[in-house]
């Protein structure tokens, strides 16, 4: 064996473990993972078990193999180079490896619901692969909603494997954590379109702009707020939804002109993790 030959392997090996092969560069989506997660488990009567931290832990998985797999699809369509090839493979089949172990497990302890939302993200995971191979997967808010849809299905998880049963509650907190995903990608929208404009443009122009994120945070609202008045919901919940109306309201009288798009995410990455804390605040009240 030549020296050559001795020093390629550390240097493959080394290639394979880089961090932009096993992470995403984006930050946005971490929220709707980890927010229905830590809602699931906190809003539960019982306090977390093994079997919920196995929860975690795949759901983990489950979100990170997206990563590697759509660097496949970008290095056979020549979107990326064909030496990151290998090591994502090595990434997405461990991320999938990871996920199906967790998912076993849970099976196994009687939570069989489960395999029936992970069901769910395989059309929408294709979806998304087939707009990535035609370089297409960008600025489409029906796909994004239809990912935070998926990943809200974690809040029902958390809640059925901490409680230990199935429960319809799991479902609400599904419905809940959907309907401030559809706030916060509309207000995200809203502020990356501002952001290119190079003056304040006309009122109208402002409003139709502003109209869909405020419609659907208005929604939010009142509707959380007849829940909560018939009872069917803590009497205090509405003011979680109301954090990010009042966002969103700002964001209308202040456009993002100029903002980087690292600027607007962070500052909704803010406002999500808020709401996460007074959603579980207002909901044991």
């Amino acid at each position: 064996m030549d020296l050559q030959t001795m020093t390629s392997k550390p240097q493959s090996l080394s290639m394979w473990l880089r961090r932009d092969l096993a992470l995403p560069q984006e930050h946005g989506g971490w929220v709707f993972l980890l927010s229905p997660l830590v809602i699931g488990l906190a809003t539960a009567d019982r306090s977390p078990s093994m079997a919920s931290v196995v929860l975690l832990i795949t759901a983990l998985a489950a979100f990170l193999f997206r990563h590697p797999l759509t660097l496949v699809i970008k290095s056979l369509s020549g979107r990326r180079s064909r030496a990151d090839l290998f090591g994502a493979i090595f990434w997405a089949c461990g991320y999938g490896i990871l996920g199906l172990v967790g998912l076993g497990f849970l099976i196994a302890q009687g939570f069989k619901e489960l395999l029936w939302l992970a069901l769910p993200a395989l059309p929408v995971l294709a979806v998304y692969l087939f707009l990535v191979s035609r370089r297409a997967e960008r600025h489409q808010p029906i796909l994004d909603f239809a990912v935070a849809l998926v990943l809200a299905l974690g809040a029902p998880a958390a809640y059925w494997v901490t409680e230990g049963a199935y429960s319809a509650t799991g479902w609400t907190l599904w419905g809940l954590c959907s309907l401030h995903a559809l706030t916060s990608i509309a207000h995200a929208f809203m502020r990356l379109e501002q952001r290119r404009w190079q003056s304040i443009p006309s009122l109208s122009t402002q409003i139709r702009i502003a109209l869909p994120t405020l419609g659907f945070n208005f929604l939010a609202v009142s509707t959380t707020g007849f829940l909560s008045a018939i009872s069917l919901l803590p009497s205090w919940l509405p003011l979680a939804y109301a954090l990010q109306l009042f966002e969103s309201a700002r964001g209308f009288w202040k456009p993002a002109i100029g903002q980087k798009p690292t600027q607007i995410g962070l500052r909704q990455l803010i406002v999500s993790g808020l709401f996460t804390l007074l959603f579980i605040g207002l909901w044991h009240t």
